[in-house]
């Protein structure tokens, strides 16, 4: 089963990725808050509270600056939600995916940092890299690219001139120390968590 007879839905439609997103479902969004496996209770009630959020201002920011980093790392943009081979209620919709010549994909992550230099990604980031590696295990790679973002004298955000208004680049692959340790933190809380969830939305849908 390739990674397109796993799409979820095409995200074509927003509202219909929110609601497949809804439907039990644990996104790298969720992995990237996974830091304790005592804390699976916590995480089942965030996923069970109605969500409002729409978007922000910085939400905004990320989507304008998304074409110019994949652009520049000649990787087409991906709206499509990806379940697992081995889970469906594991899932992902990476920024990015660029199939190769030799049959692999190259993911990509983007960031729009606002008003912060930084080096690369931070924990959440790393478990959010994890997350899709182990749910496209196709890829053997991931590009995360950044933009660094200042506000200029009319509150707009421009992108840092220091860096000639190029993206930041940095290439993942599968076997980074980093993405190890995320990994074995962040799948035994999802499997933890993913039964539990199915559950209770279950009981939610019945009670209805």
């Amino acid at each position: 089963m390739t990674w397109k007879n796993r799409i979820v839905v095409d995200g074509l439609d927003r509202d219909a990725w929110l609601a497949a997103r809804r439907n039990g479902l644990i996104g790298a969004s969720d992995a990237a808050k996974f830091a304790k496996a005592s804390s699976v209770d916590k995480y089942l009630a965030a996923k069970l509270a109605a969500s409002s959020f729409s978007g922000n201002a910085y939400t905004e920011q990320g989507h304008r600056w998304e074409p110019l980093m994949l652009a520049y790392a000649g990787i087409p943009q991906n709206l499509a939600l990806i379940h697992s081979p081995t889970e469906t209620g594991f899932a992902a919709t990476p920024d990015g995916l660029r199939e190769n010549p030799d049959g692999s994909i190259t993911l990509a992550e983007c960031k729009a940092k606002h008003g912060k230099v930084v080096d690369g990604p931070n924990t959440g980031e790393w478990r959010q890299l994890a997350w899709q590696f182990e749910v496209v295990p196709e890829a053997n790679a991931i590009e995360f690219l950044w933009v660094e973002l200042v506000q200029n004298a009319r509150g707009e955000w421009d992108l840092r001139a220091a860096h000639r208004g190029i993206p930041h680049r940095l290439v993942v692959t599968r076997d980074h120390p980093k993405i190890v340790a995320a990994r074995e933190l962040i799948v035994p809380i999802a499997t933890d968590l993913l039964p539990r969830l199915r559950v209770a939305l279950s009981y939610e849908r019945s009670a209805a």
